[in-house]
C-alpha cells in the first residue's frame, strides 16, 4: 500500500476530520465545487485557539494557516501567518491573532483577505487544548524534541532527543516561545508536532481508537464548510502529488514599536498581497 507523505497527510486530515462537525445547512456565496470548476483558488483559513470545551470560540488565535488549493495545476499551499503579524484598523496597530477574539472567524477571514489580496470564504476553527486529550488517548506522541524546556509552573521538563510526549508535554512544547526564535520558532514547533501527531494517528494499533478520537475532535472543531464540500475537497486533495504541496511562513521581520513597546511580525504589504499568486505562479491582478 502506498504510504502518504507528511504534507499530503496534513492537508487531507485537517479537511476530512472536520467533516464530523460540518454545518450542513449553511448558505454559501458559491460552493467549492463551483469554484474549482471555474478555475478559482479555494482558500480555507485554519485557526487554532486556546479555549476549553463550552467556552466561547472568540478567543485569540494561537495558530493561523491559510490553506490554498489550485485544482487546475494540482497544487496546494499551506501558508503560516505568524500570530503577531501587525495589521492596521482605524489608523491603529494590533496583532492579527486578536481579530478572532474581538470579531470572530468571519472577520479573521476578511482580515487575511486584506492582508494577502485573495478571497477567503471558509474557515476551520480548532480548539488545540482538545488535542491534549487526543494525544493521551493515543498513548502519547513520538517525536524528536529539538529544545530543552523547563517549566515548573506546568510541571513539564523536556530535554532534546527522540521520545514519547504526553498531551501536556506536547502542548507545552508547541506553545513554547524561545527568547531567540520567538513566534517563528513556535510556529515551526507547532508544524512539527502536527506532523508527528498525524503520523501517530495512522499507526495500525491506533485505528481502533479513531471513534473516540473523532468524538474528541467533534467537541473542539467549528467550521462553515458544508459536509458535501468537505467530502469533495478530500477527493481533490488525495490526488495532489506530494511534490506539489508547498509549506511557507509569511515572510517578514520582528519589529518593536518604539512608542508602545509592543512586539510585532512586520510584513511587506506588497509582498504579502502577491505571495499566494507567486507560489502558484499565477499572474498578479493589476
Amino acid at each position: 500500500m502506498k504510504k502518504l507523505r507528511d504534507p499530503q497527510i496534513i492537508l487531507f486530515l485537517i479537511i476530512s476530520l472536520t467533516f464530523i462537525s460540518a454545518q450542513i445547512d449553511k448558505a454559501f456565496p458559491h460552493s467549492i465545487r463551483e469554484q474549482i470548476k471555474n478555475g478559482e483558488l479555494v482558500n480555507i483559513l485554519l485557526m487554532g485557539i486556546d479555549a476549553r470545551p463550552g467556552e466561547p470560540n472568540n478567543t485569540r488565535s494561537d495558530t493561523i494557516i491559510l490553506a490554498s488549493i489550485d485544482h487546475r495545476i494540482n497544487k496546494a499551499v499551506l501558508l503560516w501567518i505568524p500570530r503577531d503579524t501587525r495589521i492596521y484598523t482605524s489608523n491603529k496597530s494590533k496583532k492579527i491573532n486578536m481579530v478572532n477574539q474581538l470579531q470572530g472567524p468571519e472577520a479573521s477571514c476578511k482580515t487575511v483577505e486584506n492582508l494577502l489580496g485573495t478571497e477567503v470564504d471558509y474557515y476551520v476553527l480548532t480548539n488545540f487544548s482538545g488535542f491534549e486529550r487526543i494525544i493521551d488517548l493515543l498513548g502519547g506522541v513520538y517525536m524528536d524534541v529539538d529544545i530543552n524546556l523547563s517549566s515548573s509552573w506546568s510541571g513539564v521538563y523536556l530535554t532534546k532527543g527522540y521520545k514519547c510526549l504526553t498531551g501536556k508535554e506536547a502542548l507545552k512544547y508547541a506553545r513554547y516561545r524561545g527568547i531567540k526564535d520567538g513566534d517563528i520558532g513556535r510556529t515551526q514547533r507547532q508544524q512539527k508536532l502536527m506532523k508527528a501527531l498525524i503520523t501517530q494517528c495512522l499507526q495500525k494499533d491506533n485505528i481502533a481508537k479513531l471513534p473516540s478520537l473523532f468524538a474528541e475532535l467533534q467537541k473542539n472543531v467549528v467550521t462553515n464548510l458544508s459536509s458535501s464540500d468537505l467530502f469533495f475537497l478530500s477527493t481533490i486533495i488525495l490526488g495532489i502529488d506530494n511534490g506539489n504541496i508547498i509549506t511557507q511562513t509569511l515572510p517578514g521581520y520582528s519589529y518593536t514599536d518604539p512608542y508602545s513597546g509592543a512586539s510585532y511580525w512586520e510584513v511587506d504589504r506588497q509582498v504579502s498581497r502577491q505571495i499566494i499568486n507567486n507560489l502558484f505562479n499565477r499572474p498578479v491582478a493589476q
